[in-house]
């Protein structure tokens, strides 16, 4: 990977329907975000060999999408652990810079 300049990174992960419940697993026992977001999602690509006839035909691929908020400087060490728990189970993924990210609060008495 290239050399990160930003504090927070998201790590898209897009995997295959039945590898959600081992993904969470594994999501839940890391240590570098404390949660992730998961929601299921259709990938779309020109590249259709690993589409079977149905999916060939409507043109898209349903998949469980993982967003992880992560410290920028733990993502390769979290992607190589990846790659050991899922390499081999077509599992896609991106990562993007966080620019700015929190919870928001109404007021100015409140805080987190």
């Amino acid at each position: 990977m290239t050399s990160l300049h930003y504090d927070e990174a998201l790590v898209v992960l897009n995997a295959p329907p039945d590898l959600e419940e081992p993904v969470v697993d594994w999501l839940l026992a890391r240590e570098e975000s404390t949660g992730f977001t998961s929601f299921p999602v259709f990938g779309h690509s020109t590249r259709h060999d690993d589409l079977n006839s149905a999916e060939q035909v409507s043109g898209r691929q349903r998949r469980q999408q993982f967003q992880i908020q992560i410290r920028a400087d733990a993502v390769d060490a979290f992607l190589d652990d990846a790659r050991t728990a899922f390499g081999t189970a077509g599992v896609h993924f991106w990562v993007l810079p966080i620019v700015a990210g929190g919870r928001l609060i109404h007021g100015s008495g409140n805080s987190e």
